[in-house]
């Protein structure tokens, strides 16, 4: 036994043969481990044998050399103080593993237990300006111990300063400074020698505090709509902004909206911003500071090639990348957790089976909320991955597109029972076969990026047995969008049921872009138009400039896996019949898509037809005149607090009912979705609209 894992006070030797007489003589199985790191209460119901630990790591490891010693199978249970557990480095759990049919279990105290990869460094400050209720502070790096000084500055080399979640007085979390502080400006036009590797950008008017920031970054949708980019500033000067020439569109055409960031000026309070130069960063609150939690660890759980773990009542937070990750393992479980202020991704399974994450808040992460990958597509075999009864919101603060709330690979992912709300793009955005995303509502999304939905998959004629049903989208928050969609079939998605979902104030309520063999049942849309459109993209002139890249074989864009898998073979013959023949047809042709059933309450439409091209088949929908109150549209418009969802679904079922669709009503919000730890305490959000 690990002499620094064991009953307080006792020699190795004695506190093992006392264990043993305690499991004997309480009835208490011989094969389950209690181990209570330092600070848990000392008294269990019902588990008698206890060892301790000096801290988590502590306790993992002691798992990791007992487990080796094991041949039958044996349950760890280990239990967390309600003290935090400020890590020092990155947790790891691989193998080599306990025996079969062994697991781990990890409880945080009743409250919940916070495992933080932050340092506190308030201690540290150089206060510089206090006046009128702002607070300026310096943070040089050369006060810090060394190695923490060291760990940020080459993070800081590499990454954006907007992935460092730092958190003030344990409640406010500061963003980086901007400008302007919300919104974009447009670029007026690009200027330089074509044949340059840079490009200066050109603005109407510039403030002070941008030509006087050394580190500046751009953010943005410098080519695209729907593709967020941040990207450094090579230089500032009288003529604009200097930037990488390849950031910036082919044809020259300028960008319309961008803002910069990390100015060396606080044009707003609650922010920060980093001085590479002089190595500090540096504070403007709207309160005296007296703790400051800046992010040292990348990642504070990392697990690989393990099977059945579970943790439950834990918070973490305060991660530079992704907060959790968990590859090439099975029966890897998070009940009632919280994921917050993560730089990257929240939870991240990669090539991993048989998992769930259940009763979780993830929010104010940089970029996706959940990562679900598992399965193998070749012979369609599920990875069982799945979210549910949970609450996921303010998510893509970093990376702003391509960042959904789950984002699900693979075969056999799902998203169930679950809230999605305010996130500039996708809400949920999949590939793969066989997901299912049922009885979820995803509120205020698409509210940034252009040409996006709510839920959205693309690309891939073979990504086929995906049911999307029960689900409620709200377009809160829609003076704000730009070709919002709600549910996206993109470039040649096809096999996809969608069925039995409420739409309601999206434009664009379901959008097919080609694609064959999906099917739209039995939809509800209230004020969303164009409710439907099927579009048979490949024969659009505009994008003839596309279908090479896209239709290639065999490595076109949408067409590499109809080429690559064995769809022409068992199983995917039984389970996709027409899919065999695709390669035979008319790819750009839509065919075998079917809208049935669906019915639309104010300004509802079909578009079926592509010029002289059927997209899909129709039968029995049917429409209802809006005579409601202006109340839903004005709510429709505006941004609402998560604490309004209730109230807008009551609005919603209040007006189904008086015109007499009732089968949908009530509508509500799925019970009890998210963590429930009384000892919760959310980071305030200070760019919340």
């Amino acid at each position: 036994m690990n002499s620094a894992v064991m009953p307080s006070g006792r020699s190795p030797l004695v506190a093992g043969l006392a264990l043993l007489l305690a499991v004997l003589t309480s009835g208490c199985r011989a094969d389950d481990v209690s181990i209570n790191v330092e600070g848990t209460r000392t008294s269990i119901p019902g588990e008698q044998a206890t060892l301790k630990a000096a801290s988590l790591a502590e306790a993992i490891e002691f798992v990791r050399k007992d487990g080796k010693e094991r041949t039958t199978p044996v349950t760890y249970m280990i239990n967390l103080p309600a003290e935090a557990q400020i890590l020092g480095q990155p947790l790891t759990i691989s193998g080599p593993e306990p025996p079969a049919g062994s697991r781990i279990i990890i409880r945080g105290a009743p409250g919940g237990t916070r495992i933080s990869g932050a340092t506190f460094v308030q201690n540290h400050l150089k206060l510089s300006r206090s006046r009128d209720g702002r607070y300026e502070y310096a943070l040089p790096f050369s006060e810090l111990p060394g190695e923490t000084a060291q760990k940020l500055l080459r993070k800081l080399s590499t990454i954006t300063p907007r992935q460092l979640m730092i958190r003030v007085n344990g409640k406010t979390r500061l963003q980086s400074t901007r400008w302007p502080t919300s919104g974009f400006l447009p670029v007026v036009e690009i200027a330089g020698d074509p044949r340059s590797s840079t490009a200066t950008m050109a603005f109407a008017d510039l403030p002070d505090g941008v030509r006087r920031s050394p580190d500046l970054w751009i953010g943005g949708y410098l080519t695209d709509s729907y593709l967020f980019v941040n990207a450094r500033a090579l230089a500032v000067d009288s003529k604009g902004v200097l930037t990488d020439r390849n950031r910036l569109r082919a044809d020259g055409k300028p960008p319309e909206r961008l803002y910069f960031y990390n100015l060396a000026t606080f044009a707003q309070c609650n922010s920060f911003f980093y001085d590479a130069s002089a190595r500090t960063l540096n504070f403007c609150s709207e309160e005296p500071i007296e703790t400051l939690e800046v992010p040292v660890l990348d990642t504070l759980l990392a697990v690989s090639g393990f099977h059945n773990l579970t943790v439950r009542d834990v918070v973490f937070e305060l991660a530079i990348e992704t907060a959790v990750t968990v590859r090439d393992s099975v029966a890897i479980n998070f009940s009632n957790v919280i994921v917050q202020l993560a730089g990257a991704d929240g939870i991240a399974y990669t090539n991993s089976s048989d998992s769930r994450i259940d009763h979780a808040s993830i929010r104010a992460v940089g970029r996706r909320g959940a990562w679900l990958s598992g399965g193998d597509r070749a012979s369609l075999t599920p990875g069982h991955i799945s979210i549910e009864d949970s609450s996921i919101q303010d998510f893509s603060l970093v990376y702003r597109t391509f960042a959904p709330a789950v984002q699900m690979d693979g075969v056999g992912m799902s998203v169930r029972r679950s809230v999605i709300f305010n996130g500039p793009q996708f809400g949920i955005l999949y590939s793969g076969n066989d997901h299912v995303i049922e009885d979820n509502l995803l509120a205020q999304l698409v509210t940034e990026a252009g040409d996006s939905g709510f839920i959205y998959s693309a690309r891939d004629f073979t990504s086929q047995g995906t049911v999307i049903r029960r689900n409620a989208l709200l377009g809160t928050g829609g003076r704000y969008f730009n070709d919002a969609r709600g549910i996206y079939l993109d470039e040649f998605s096809s096999g996809n049921l969608v069925t039995d979902n409420v739409i309601v104030g999206i434009p664009y309520g379901i959008l097919m872009n080609g694609g064959k063999d999906n099917k739209l049942l039995s939809n509800l849309f209230i004020l969303s138009s164009p409710s439907i459109w099927g579009a048979a993209l490949g024969y659009a002139s505009w994008w003839q400039v596309w279908r090479n890249d896209h239709m290639q074989v065999p490595g076109g864009l949408s067409v590499r896996n109809l080429y690559s898998l064995p769809v022409d073979k068992e199983p995917w013959t039984s389970r996709y019949p027409e899919i065999a023949g695709y390669k035979h047809s008319d790819l750009l042709r839509p065919e075998r898509n079917l809208i049935e059933g669906n019915k639309f309450m104010g300004a509802g439409s079909i578009t079926a037809f592509d010029g002289d091209i059927p997209t899909a088949e129709v039968r029995n929908n049917s429409a209802v005149v809006y005579r409601g109150s202006l109340q839903l549209l004005e709510r429709m418009r505006n941004w609402i607090a998560p604490s309004q969802l209730d109230e807008t679904l009551a609005l919603v079922s209040s007006e189904l009912d008086r015109h007499g669709l009732t089968e949908h009503i009530p509508l509500r919000a799925p019970d009890r979705a998210g963590a429930q730890l009384p000892g919760d305490r959310f980071a305030t959000l200070s760019e919340f609209k």
